[in-house]
């Protein structure tokens, strides 16, 4: 079978970068989304989201090799159908919630037809694709029990997902050889690079193991940090020296340049893949989940921190000025994407603890979105003129331009800085005006740094 068409059910994140690189690759793809809003936007080339050339990519395939609609088309010959909405986890319980991937196939059923390819590109606990959805599209396949599945994971990050499409392995495990052989051939055409593992368990493993080792080597990191300045010593300082020309040190770095950053853990993958991961085990896997609760204990160290400031400097919760910069969950590389966005959860913390004065700024959020929270939008430089207290959130490369030591010297005397990726500290260590700390580092008070 040669494959020509395929149909991506999702046009999130995962399902619309995907859809417009194959596209691109020349096969004939039609995208479906049911939110009639985003519906609406994309046919214009607008994704929901920021990505950086998605949109250009958009309008060039649009009305050529890209077609959008809000259901399956039923006049159109489809020979693979992908699989790529949320499959999200319960906030309280961390548990996965697969009622998307079921409606999903439910959707595709009366377009089964023989020699059909079924892609699950959704993240999905380990044995879901054997268990949730081989039943299901077996259920309706109405000729043969032949069904020709196979699990590929994407595994993008937000602000390069373009590029990594077709320059980072694509992992494949299948049922059957058919559907091996057809999964390569259509992903080939976009990144010759492929892994085939023994199994769609093993695929589905490599996903989430993939996401929670860089949750984990962040954890580390960041306890490191917290350990650090809990003992009045910089962080950075301690980690470079730990790492210089030692082979067998690679510890993430608090700090914004130099090597993989360590800091705030957002997003909707790391936030909810080690859980996934976590509920897939028939083992302990306390390590995996200690590294996600000491990531998610972050926010509370900085609204902890922000707490003690204002105690310690007797201004009232009701009447103090925060400024929360950064809400797009990470800034490197660029996204507006606000799930699991860390400023947000601290952002709710103040607001629970009395704190309703609350400005907030991102360099790619647009204004709007921020204003939908509660909170009003402001520049940087206005921030930091009407505040007692200041976080910066991510690390986007627009701050290594601000003039942050003409800013700091204009703030209020005694005002705090909470820098989450040390964007600014050797900018503002020795800054006498400010109070100033970051996850691995403290200023100390009534000395120069």
């Amino acid at each position: 079978m040669n494959i020509k068409s395929v149909c991506v059910i999702g046009m999130g994140f995962i399902g619309t970068t995907l859809a417009a690189v194959l596209a691109e690759a020349g096969f004939e793809v039609f995208g479906i989304e049911k939110d009639e809003a985003k519906l609406n936007q994309l046919k214009q080339g607008t994704p929901g989201f920021y990505e950086k050339g998605l949109p250009e990519l958009l309008k060039s395939q649009l009305g050529k090799n890209l077609h959008l609609f809000d259901k399956i088309p039923t006049d159109r010959k489809i020979d693979a159908f992908i699989i790529a909405v949320a499959t999200p986890v319960d906030k309280e319980t961390k548990t996965p919630n697969l009622d998307y991937v079921k409606r999903a196939i439910i959707d595709i059923g009366p377009h089964i037809t023989e020699n059909q390819l079924f892609v699950l590109r959704s993240t999905v606990p380990i044995g879901a694709s054997r268990t949730v959805v081989l039943p299901l599209l077996r259920l309706l396949h109405k000729e043969s029990q032949a069904v020709n599945l196979s699990f590929c994971p994407e595994r993008t990050a937000e602000g390069k997902a373009l590029s990594e499409l077709k320059s980072l392995p694509q992992i494949i495990g299948a049922l059957n050889q058919p559907a091996m052989d057809l999964s390569v051939e259509l992903f080939a055409k976009v990144n010759p690079s492929v892994v085939k593992t023994s199994s769609l368990e093993a695929a589905e493993t490599v996903k989430l193991i993939n996401n929670s080792y860089r949750d984990f080597n962040f954890a580390y990191a960041n306890q490191i940090a917290l350990i650090c300045k809990g003992l009045d010593l910089d962080a950075d300082e301690i980690i470079h020296a730990a790492n210089f020309e030692y082979a067998r040190s690679n510890i993430a770095n608090p700090g914004f340049v130099g090597g993989d950053k360590a800091g705030f853990v957002g997003g909707v993958c790391l936030e909810k893949d080690p859980h996934i991961l976590i509920n897939s085990s028939n083992i302990n896997a306390n390590l995996i989940k200690a590294a996600r609760d000491l990531n998610e204990s972050l926010i509370v160290h900085v609204f902890e921190s922000v707490k003690k400031y204002l105690e310690d400097e007797n201004i009232a919760f009701n009447k103090v000025n925060v400024f929360i910069s950064g809400f797009a969950f990470k800034g490197h590389p660029e996204t507006d994407d606000m799930r699991g966005s860390p400023a947000i959860e601290l952002m709710n913390l103040l607001k629970g603890s009395g704190i309703i004065n609350i400005y907030g700024h991102d360099y790619v959020v647009k204004k709007e979105e921020i204003e939908k929270l509660g909170i009003d939008f402001c520049s940087v430089q206005e921030g930091l003129n009407r505040i007692d207290v200041a976080v910066f959130m991510n690390n986007h490369h627009s701050y290594q331009d601000l003039p942050i030591e003409d800013l700091a010297s204009k703030m209020r005397k005694g005002a705090m800085i909470f820098d989450g990726w040390q964007l600014f500290k050797e900018k503002l260590k020795n800054i006498d005006n400010i109070n100033y700390e970051s996850i691995g580092f403290r200023k100390p008070k009534n000395k120069q740094a």
